[in-house]
């Protein structure tokens, strides 16, 4: 499913990131390694996605398809907020609201390695239809990060 988002992903880091400067990292002193855990007797539980099986080439296009839609209506709402990022952050918000549904859908396939892999395939075979609606909100974030309810917004698409 990582991939599924990629594209908004990389808007994030373009234009959801902190303007603030990286904390510094305290010394670390220099001690000896501590013994390592025992491992555990039980396997660790796997999601359900990554039980699920690879998806249908039918599956993946509807889900990509849902996700270029949502893309192209944040590009869209960049154009209608122009410079106004009040007006854009509620119009970004709006945008995931009427992409609930295939946002929750598409957590089925949270860490399925198959449709990550279908999904990265489908980006990059896709990327010059993807990329005018992300840069859109990334170059309008460059703008408005800083901006709370810009912020917020970024936020929460970053929570997805």
């Amino acid at each position: 499913m990582k991939q599924l988002v990629a594209a908004g992903l990389m808007c994030l880091i373009a234009c959801g990131g902190s303007s603030k400067a990286p904390a510094s990292q305290p010394t670390l002193a220099n001690k000896p390694a501590e013994e390592a855990p025992t491992p555990p007797t039980e396997p660790e539980p796997t999601s359900p996605a990554a039980d699920a099986g690879a998806p249908t080439d039918a599956e993946v296009e509807a889900m990509m398809g849902q996700a270029m839609a949502m893309f192209a209506a944040m590009g869209d709402a960049v154009d209608a907020a122009g410079s106004d990022c009040g007006k854009l952050a509620a119009s970004l918000d709006a945008t995931l609201d009427a992409h609930g549904e295939f946002l929750a859908s598409a957590k089925r396939w949270k860490g399925n390695a198959a449709m990550d892999q279908k999904a990265e395939a489908w980006m990059q075979a896709h990327m010059d239809d993807v990329m005018p609606h992300v840069m859109k909100v990334a170059t309008a974030g460059q703008t408005c990060t800083g901006q709370p309810a810009f912020d917020a917004v970024m936020k929460r698409f970053a929570e997805l």
